[in-house]
């Protein structure tokens, strides 16, 4: 019995790179190639615009927004539900999705063969994907490209599209694709990553868009495989025709193999490409003229100071009031110096001539007198506007001469008032008729004799009757029994330095021109309690004194 064991087949494993620069790395041609074929990243993100500015994103090892962009789109084509894709959390995002891919059992290019697993490459990272190598940088960058090609639906539609897959082909109402034309960039020709040309010595020559940069690699297919950059700007592309042009071998028979026809395909080729180029160096440079103004407009604005409205001088409105005549300077604007602001009622005519009115006839001579505005005045130290030292004996108002008032003269004083008390009210030597008196005094006690409060004339009033209390806001109004004589209350004596004297209606008030307070009589019993179980009473409000 014999036994055989199965080999295990090894995988492809290449050589490390011994590049220094991220040129020198397909990885570089295979990114910036799905960039320009897949998406429109290369006119969105500011900064990108030919492989060498993806490069040297790669060489920093700070946030940038190239990267930081790119990882956005890229880790939205994959998870468009994904959240914390701001520049200072996009690593941890990045690490997070790359995790749920390695723990699958598909390999990447972080799959190890011992254990059988793929590597978290952000396992013990410290300071995140920027702070890394552009190695490590790029290694991600090419792995989260692999992941689109195979998961993301956009770009497997993309794909499906350009090569006619059509799924579901038993169901009725799915119809075969039309091929697209070869000059559409989503088209199979557009989308391929396929060499300019060879030369002589099968060295493959490969482009990605209208820079001049060109790569130059062996045969792709094989482990040995090199490749590196020979051209990044128009003196490199220009050099690199002529090399091949010296190089080209000379023509032995009458017909040349097929490796040095490929040769002259190349140069003619590359020649043909000088025109796109120039086109391309010219557009990339106007695209960074304008990031370069914006960015010093930027840093303009962080150091401009802001100004204010406040202004030195203040406007002075002057109108011309002669219209006809030519030279006139009706509604002109000028500055003038700062002045008092009093000063414009100084400089008018206080002689009797006054300015005319605003008109179309022929007016005579006349003073013109601007019209400033005096709230710029200084002001004190509380907020407020500081007085004139003479604004105490100016009682008049300020009025303009051009309404059409009258003329008066502003240096006389206007009358003063005598401000109205009691005192002047009563005295004989004002002249103004006094107010007339709606009070009067029943049994003591001051009434009001008109109104609706009044007493009707077989009322009299007391300040308190038999179950009512006292207050000084009302008095009682009570009628008498009919055949009852009233009572008849007696004034109280007055005091040697209280002399009496009667007002208008009879009754007695004391010097200060109050009413004199008078007391019923006190013969066992008052007057108003013989007519307490006798009167009726109801409540009149009264305005006491």
């Amino acid at each position: 019995m014999s036994t055989s064991q199965k080999s295990e087949k090894k995988a492809h494993i290449c050589p490390p790179s011994t590049a220094i620069h991220p040129s020198d790395r397909w990885e570089s041609l295979f990114v910036y190639s799905f960039i320009c074929k897949f998406t429109n990243l290369r006119h969105k993100i500011e900064g990108l615009e030919s492989p060498m500015d993806l490069e040297n994103a790669l060489l920093e090892k700070e946030p940038n927004s190239i990267l930081s962009q790119l990882l956005v789109h890229f880790i939205t084509n994959l998870k468009p539900q994904t959240r914390n894709l701001s520049m200072d959390q996009i690593s941890a995002t990045v690490a997070s999705v790359l995790s749920e891919y390695f723990k699958s059992s598909e390999r990447t290019i972080f799959w190890d063969e011992e254990r059988k697993a793929n590597l978290d490459p952000f396992e013990g990272l410290e300071g995140g994907f920027f702070a890394t190598n552009w190695d490590f940088k790029l290694k991600i960058l090419r792995q989260l490209v692999e992941l689109q090609l195979s998961h993301a639906p956009e770009v497997k539609g993309t794909i499906d599209r350009a090569w006619g897959v059509v799924h579901n082909k038993h169901k009725k109402n799915q119809t075969t694709a039309v091929p697209l034309d070869p000059t559409d960039p989503k088209s199979q020709e557009s989308l391929q990553i396929l060499p300019i040309g060879q030369d002589y010595q099968r060295k493959r020559y490969w482009i990605s868009d209208d820079s001049p940069r060109v790569y130059v690699s062996t045969n792709p297919w094989k482990i040995t495989a090199t490749f590196r950059t020979i051209s990044s700007t128009r003196e490199e592309y220009v050099a690199t025709i002529e090399d091949l042009k010296r190089s080209t071998p000379p023509e032995k028979g009458q017909k040349r193999t097929k490796l040095e026809l490929a040769h002259l395909a190349l140069i003619t080729a590359l020649e043909g490409r000088i025109e796109a180029i120039d086109a391309e160096i010219g557009r990339v440079q106007r695209v960074r003229k304008k990031i370069e103004q914006r960015r010093l407009l930027y840093a303009q604005a962080e150091v401009r100071q802001t100004r204010t409205r406040r202004q030195t001088q203040k406007p002075d409105y002057v109108y011309n009031n002669d219209m006809d005549s030519e030279d006139d300077g009706a509604d002109e604007y000028s500055y003038q110096e700062e002045g008092d602001p009093d000063e414009e009622y100084d400089q008018q005519p206080l002689n009797g001539t006054t300015a005319p009115r605003r008109g179309r006839g022929k007016a005579g001579p006349s003073i013109v007198v601007p019209r400033r505005s005096g709230r710029t005045s200084a002001v004190n130290g509380n907020g407020k506007r500081e007085s004139s030292s003479d604004s105490w004996l100016w009682r008049g108002e300020r009025r303009s001469s051009r309404l059409g008032g009258p003329d008066l003269p502003l240096d006389v004083e206007p009358s003063r008032k005598r401000a109205r008390t009691e005192e002047s009210m009563t005295s004989s030597h004002s002249n103004e008729i006094p107010p007339p008196n709606n009070h009067g005094v029943s049994h003591g006690i001051r009434v009001k004799t008109a109104g609706a409060a009044a007493l009707k004339p077989t009322e009299i009033a007391l300040e308190q009757i038999a179950g009512k209390k006292k207050s000084k806001f009302w008095v009682y109004a009570v009628e008498p029994m009919p055949g009852a004589p009233p009572p008849a209350p007696l004034d109280p004596p007055l005091t040697a330095d209280e002399p009496a004297s009667s007002n208008g209606n009879g009754h007695k008030v004391n010097g200060n021109g109050h009413y004199a307070s008078r007391s019923p009589r006190t013969n066992g019993q008052s007057d108003a309690g013989i007519y307490d179980k006798s009167l009726e009473g109801s409540l009149s409000p009264m305005n006491s004194a």
